[in-house]
């Protein structure tokens, strides 16, 4: 159905609404879903399979980010999807890469603890929530100089990727008050100064304070940040030049002082299988392989929410889908695995692979396929308890850096012409704020599974030791 929208209509979605570009898998363009903190009820997820139906070839994919990204977006029904995601209260990433300046960066889905408020007291998704709201569509800052990525964890430990964020808020009680404490200049993709693992700020931020702290953050990036070029323009360029001392400073001139606390490294922390919340019912976590689902999965997903909960799930940082206030996860379980392979073991939960198929990076074997091979020869070896990180370039949207085993794809000439390669990296921590090193590089066919097996060989037996 064609829908016409005047001049006046149109002005409400900009600045909140664009397209990405995709160059593969035979779509030019993709939508990139807002899920405020990873949370949505069951009748939006309901709609959201409708527009994946519609628009998407039924496809859709859990992203990193707490986000649900469509592919096959035809750009002339950009605005009756627009229209739809509106009318829900759900807006998308701006998408900045289709300009070739250091400019039009905006404030990604903003990431919080997929748990926040059901295991412990201290809710920290209200913060996530309420400044995406208030980034979304402000024109303040619709022109920052690169994208800006938040995440916020109160669960005592870090399951949001704090270190990779460009502003990680790490949630905690000091001194009887609930506040954070802020990680800075996080960003392992390949623009300068290289991939970079955030730094602790050393303040405590009272929770009172985290807007206003978190707006101050975001101005400096928008108002300091090189816009001399993309490859200069993001956060953790500026921390690396200024340092922490002069940004804290920088901060603090704004703000006000606060309390100095310890620098420390928060203890790893997830969400996997499933948990008492603190209301006496309970959290269930169903792992998907790379975040992919389609329309009638993300149905299912809405109807085993309303009949086992009250209507309304997680998305979470490793692509899955946590059920919360579960009455019996048993019976959950038992539901889910009508549709889905319900599996136990950490490589299931933990492990992540990025959309290299649409972005056109990379050809075959693409990230969540070659994710998908490695995991069934864990399989067959009978290991559960590894976490695989897959990208399909140095962009590293897998997170390939953080994870204990790390994949990254790249282009390698051979005798036979130019093939799709990656390089194997071994040992990295995201919560222990450690970056992977690289293992072996070039691989590509048999090779690379080859190599892989080795090296879960060697980890299986204690041959094989991470570096420094």
């Amino acid at each position: 159905m064609e829908i016409s929208i005047d001049i006046g209509d149109i002005s409400k979605f900009v600045g909140k609404y664009s397209l990405g570009r995709d160059n593969g898998s035979g779509s030019a363009h993709f939508l990139r879903i807002k899920i405020p903190a990873g949370q949505v009820e069951s009748e939006k997820l309901r709609k959201i399979a409708a527009l994946s139906e519609k628009y998407g070839r039924g496809y859709a994919e859990v992203t990193d980010r707490q986000s649900i990204q469509l592919h096959w977006i035809e750009p002339e029904k950009a605005l009756e999807i627009f229209e739809n995601l509106y009318e829900m209260g759900y807006y998308t990433d701006m998408c900045g890469q289709g300009f070739s300046g250091a400019c039009f960066g905006d404030v990604r889905n903003i990431v919080s603890c997929p748990l926040s408020g059901k295991i412990t007291d201290f809710d920290v998704s209200k913060h996530a929530i309420k400044l995406t709201e208030y980034f979304t569509g402000n024109p303040e800052f619709l022109d920052l100089p690169r994208k800006f990525k938040i995440a916020f964890t109160g669960c005592g430990g870090d399951c949001v990727r704090l270190g990779i964020n460009d502003l990680g808020m790490f949630g905690m009680e000091y001194e009887g008050e609930h506040g954070f404490v802020p990680f800075v200049g996080g960003s392992i993709g390949a623009s300068q100064p290289g991939p970079n693992l955030a730094k602790s700020l050393g303040i405590f931020v009272p929770e009172k304070k985290a807007f206003d702290f978190v707006k101050t953050v975001v101005e400096i990036h928008r108002d300091n940040s090189s816009r001399e070029s993309k490859v200069k323009a993001r956060f953790k360029n500026l921390v690396n030049q200024w340092g922490i001392e002069r940004l804290r400073d920088e901060i603090e001139s704004i703000t006000g002082e606060f309390e100095r606390v310890e620098m420390f490294t928060p203890a790893p922390s997830d969400h996997n299988g499933s948990g008492e919340q603190v209301n006496g019912l309970y959290y269930y976590t169903l792992p998907l392989v790379g975040g992919v689902l389609d329309a009638e999965k993300l149905v299912f997903i809405a109807d085993m929410a309303d009949k086992h909960g009250d209507g309304e799930v997680r998305l979470t940082p490793e692509q899955n889908v946590t059920f919360v206030d579960v009455k019996d996860v048993e019976k959950l379980k038992e539901d889910l695995s009508r549709v889905f392979d319900v599996k136990e073991g950490a490589m299931y939960y933990s492990s992540i692979g990025c959309a290299s198929n649409f972005c056109g990076r990379t050809n075959e074997p693409h990230a969540k396929d070659v994710l998908k091979k490695l995991m069934e020869i864990c399989e067959r070896k009978g290991i559960k308890d590894v976490r695989i990180h897959v990208s399909g370039c140095r962009n590293a949207c897998g997170c390939h850096h953080v994870g204990e085993i790390g994949l990254v794809g790249r282009l390698v000439k051979t005798d036979e012409g130019i093939v799709q390669g990656y390089d194997l990296l071994y040992g990295g921590d995201f919560a222990g704020l450690k970056m992977a090193k690289v293992h072996a590089e070039g691989l590509y066919g048999d090779k690379l599974f080859e190599e892989f097996e080795k090296l879960l060989e060697g980890i299986k037996n204690g041959t094989e030791t991470e570096t420094d």
